[in-house]
């Protein structure tokens, strides 16, 4: 079953974080992360928001891990979101 991931966060620039890492640095990107099958992007307002659909819920948890939750915590605090859920094959395509 597919698995959909939306996270919404704010624009952060490497400049601004211990781990000089952007906001574009934490998302999965098409055609190199592991699983990903669609990605769309929308930056509105100083707010970013990447909506993906993986092959699977593994997959999906696997990038969205400990260390990858650890990092978005120092870089966005308590300003970003993230949802997931399973999505049938008819609603992904």
């Amino acid at each position: 079953m597919k698995y959909l991931t939306i996270l919404e966060c704010p624009v952060a620039y490497p400049a601004e974080n211990a781990h000089s890492l952007s906001s574009k640095d934490l998302m999965p990107r098409f055609g190199v992360t592991a699983g990903l099958e669609s990605q769309h992007l929308r930056v509105l307002e100083n707010r970013i928001t990447s909506v993906c659909i993986w092959q699977s819920e593994a997959l999906a948890k696997r990038y969205f891990d400990a260390d990858w939750s650890a990092k978005a915590d120092d870089i966005w605090g308590d300003e970003y979101r993230i949802r997931s859920e399973p999505i049938d094959s008819a609603s992904a395509a």
